[in-house]
């Protein structure tokens, strides 16, 4: 998969913090008015759903033009559903931020959670994102090897962070619910003839015998515009408004990750709308 081109818009914010000085990891979404890279983005997260060889298919077998079939089967159409803006809104957050641990943080992040879903507004169960590192280039197993997991909550439609406490509270399942997503996604990637990638996920359902670090994060993304700068020891320090740093609880020493910029849900829609090709 090439990096897509939308990340040049994913800015890095140093500095962000909760109001009790914990920092986490925060980007700015600073998006222009940009048809191609629109258009692009659009076709990077209509792969996720179906693939061009899998669309072509149907599209020859059921004689339906691919924007036809898409509109009909595959893709979330506003005005059809009351859960195709939340269907939209969980889409691209979390394509977005398996694109960041993917091209950003230089994790291997399998593509399958969203393909060939039983329908258009569904939402899967399981860990939202989960991506791995190996410590050893033939992937031989190696206790430095890293799992890690990112619960993802979208809330385009606010104006505030308050995502990131879901988030969070999602980011403390327990162990059995990730065996069973590792599980799930390992069989999809043999379903979708991605055999490489269901053996990497393969050994870390294999923690008994070979042991691995866990690094579990939550991950919210919205449409606060700016982080509101307060002044700290003197010091002008961006702190996340409205919440209270000292009530978040992550299981060891695991992180946030929070995504925000203007109008994020104007802008999914747009995008989602483009997808039909």
């Amino acid at each position: 998969m090439e990096r897509p081109s939308y990340l040049m818009w994913l800015i890095e914010e140093n500095g962000v913090a909760l109001d009790n000085g914990e920092p986490i990891k925060c980007y700015k979404l600073d998006y222009a008015d940009d048809e191609e890279i629109i258009d692009a983005w659009a076709v990077h997260i209509r792969r996720h759903y179906i693939s061009d060889k899998e669309l072509a298919e149907s599209c020859d077998d059921l004689e339906m033009t691919p924007e036809e079939y898409l509109k009909q089967n595959v893709i979330p159409q506003k005005g059809e559903d009351r859960m195709a803006g939340t269907a939209r809104s969980n889409g691209i957050s979390e394509i977005l931020f398996s694109d960041l641990l993917e091209f950003v943080y230089d994790l291997e992040v399998p593509r399958c959670r969203m393909d060939n879903m039983s329908g258009k507004t569904v939402s899967e169960h399981g860990t939202d994102v989960i991506g791995y590192k190996f410590s050893n280039p033939d992937k031989k197993p190696d206790v430095k090897d890293r799992l890690v997991t990112l619960e993802v909550k979208a809330g385009l439609t606010q104006t505030n962070a308050e995502v990131i406490e879901k988030a969070v509270e999602d980011a403390k399942k327990d162990e059995y619910r990730l065996a069973q997503s590792l599980d799930y996604m390992r069989k999809k990637l043999k379903r979708m003839n991605k055999q490489d990638e269901a053996k990497d996920i393969l050994r870390f359902q294999k923690k008994n015998k070979f042991d691995y670090k866990v690094e579990n994060y939550a991950a919210g993304m919205s449409s606060l515009e700016e982080i509101p700068e307060k002044v700290v020891d003197e010091t002008k320090a961006k702190i996340i408004p409205e919440i209270v740093g000292d009530e978040l609880r992550l299981k060891g020493d695991a992180s946030i990750y929070y995504v925000h910029g203007k109008k994020l849900m104007d802008l999914a829609h747009k995008i989602y709308d483009r997808c039909v090709r």
